[in-house]
């Protein structure tokens, strides 16, 4: 014979939390959710004294002087114009002067390729106050992982510049500390024809 043992009516059973399955691994984080500093470590930083930046340099602008405008952030300009003589400037170190030369330079992310698009439009319409003498695309994944369709675009966009240019996929130009190297025939030739752009205008 079985027998059936009820429950205190008055007791209210526990609740059982459903179990969450594992978190990603992340290789920062590894299988932690998050990670906690010190408690006081934006005291600390406060207290430490920071190291004046100086200011940037101003550039002398010749007849010979090339801008590197981005279409968007973090698409190279900055190392591009530090593998250049110094007629080739990073607009974040100076703005191109009215009807300047420059070069635009994108990735090949959709967002910075549309960018490139706009600015191509704008400036063939006159509502840019520089005038944009080419495009640099810069590869910002391994060949292999680009879709028909992003290649497509960026060929499209490619057509809209007097000249278009491809600078290869570095991923040890990421790294934190790396000094990043012309390497390559095909950055070598990039990096050639931007100083020829710079004193020829083509």
């Amino acid at each position: 014979m079985s027998v059936t043992t009820k429950g205190n009516p008055f007791i209210t059973a526990p609740e059982v939390a459903p179990e969450e399955d594992p978190i990603d691994d992340d290789p920062i984080l590894g299988h932690r959710e998050s990670l906690r500093g010190p408690q006081n470590i934006q005291q600390t930083l406060a207290e430490e004294p920071v190291k004046e930046t100086e200011p940037a340099a101003s550039v002398t602008v010749t007849t010979a002087t090339l801008w590197l405008v981005g279409a968007s952030g973090g698409v190279g300009t900055t190392t591009l114009a530090g593998m250049c003589s110094d007629n080739v400037v990073d607009e974040s170190d100076q703005h191109p002067t009215w009807a300047g030369r420059a070069l635009l330079v994108c990735s090949t992310s959709g967002s910075s390729l549309e960018a490139a698009q706009q600015l191509a439009r704008k400036s063939a319409s006159g509502q840019l106050a520089y005038e944009l003498v080419g495009l640099v695309i810069v590869h910002d994944r391994p060949k292999n992982r680009l879709t028909k369709p992003t290649l497509d675009f960026a060929r499209g966009v490619a057509r809209m510049f007097p000249v278009a240019m491809t600078v290869p996929y570095e991923a040890s130009w990421r790294e934190v500390g790396a000094t990043p190297q012309a390497s390559g025939t095909r950055l070598k030739s990039v990096l050639r024809k931007i100083e020829k752009i710079a004193h020829t205008g083509h």
